[in-house]
């Protein structure tokens, strides 16, 4: 949807400098994958200050055999993300134990091919922080207000322990926090109460399935019409969407039938959250819709 497949952007060879790795931290995603970043002394890499640098997974420190105080030649990936190219010095007599468990839950970490991720769920802080802030950004439900510092406050404050806790919020309870007064705390409820009725598209977007953005939401949408249809389909039927192929079905149904994500989408519809149903092309007798047109 973003990407026109016969297109290509020829890029020249990005920049690159020294510099020494002073520490390195594990991130936890919406996803639940862990992402290592390397902590930097500061470098000017193509006119952009770098001070931290992906290492991406696993197996990528394992092939760079990289750790704390290495000298690493640094560059900008596609001129945007930095990230570790190679290890110019060994300074370490070691590389960096990847950690068994999550940094943030202490849940067990499981592997799937080069990347690790978190077993906790929306059990995770970092995890329901990730996910609150996706379902509330702007490619999803849109909710003003409710930013990224706003969010992990409520959830260090225990005021929101899963999704559809926003949907219990009161002025009460949220203007006792700092930082808040009646007339922030009515915005943000506001806000969350003109979400009780969103688009399918949206709410599809806002659950965060792993690869499906606004695009294949809005397929799916055209296709089953409701959230029941999309919540009870197969893999067969999924397939039958466009753009949607035997990967992305399987990511579908298991995110559906995993039991967290199960409960948390019941909570959500039990709030008072109606995603809008809409005409489905799967049912759509028209006089042109069994064509193709190749332009």
């Amino acid at each position: 949807s973003r990407s026109v497949r016969w297109a290509f952007a020829y890029k020249f060879p990005p920049r690159t400098e020294i510099t020494h790795i002073t520490d390195i931290v594990v991130q936890v995603g919406r996803t639940g994958r862990l992402t290592p970043v390397a902590l930097l002394d500061p470098v000017d890499v193509g006119g952009v200050t770098v001070s931290r640098a992906s290492l991406h997974n696993p197996d990528e420190i394992e092939r760079l055999h990289v750790d704390i105080g290495d000298e690493v030649r640094v560059r900008r990936a596609g001129d945007v993300i930095p990230e570790v190219a190679e290890v110019t010095t060994k300074r370490a007599t070691s590389t960096f134990d990847f950690p068994k468990r999550c940094p943030i839950c202490e849940s067990p970490v499981e592997r799937d091919g080069p990347l690790a991720f978190c077993t906790g769920g929306l059990r995770c802080d970092a995890q329901l922080v990730r996910t609150i802030i996706h379902y509330g950004s702007r490619s999803a439900l849109d909710i003003d207000g409710l930013g990224e510092k706003r969010v992990e406050q409520l959830v260090d404050a225990g005021v929101i322990e899963e999704l559809a806790d926003l949907y219990t919020l009161s002025v009460t309870e949220l203007s006792a926090l700092d930082g808040w007064g009646t007339t922030s705390a009515e915005n943000l409820i506001e806000a969350i109460v003109e979400t009780r009725t969103p688009s399918l598209t949206d709410f599809l977007v806002g659950l965060g399935i792993p690869k499906v953005g606004p695009a294949i939401a809005r397929n799916l949408a055209a296709t089953f019409g409701n959230f029941e249809a999309i919540l009870d389909a197969d893999e067969d039927a999924l397939r039958d969407v466009e753009d949607i192929g035997p990967t992305l079905s399987t990511h579908i149904v298991e995110f559906f039938r995993n039991e967290q994500n199960r409960a948390a989408i019941d909570n959500l519809l039990s709030a008072g959250v109606t995603p809008q149903t809409q005409q489905s092309t799967a049912t759509t007798d028209a006089p042109l819709s069994a064509l193709t047109f190749v332009c």
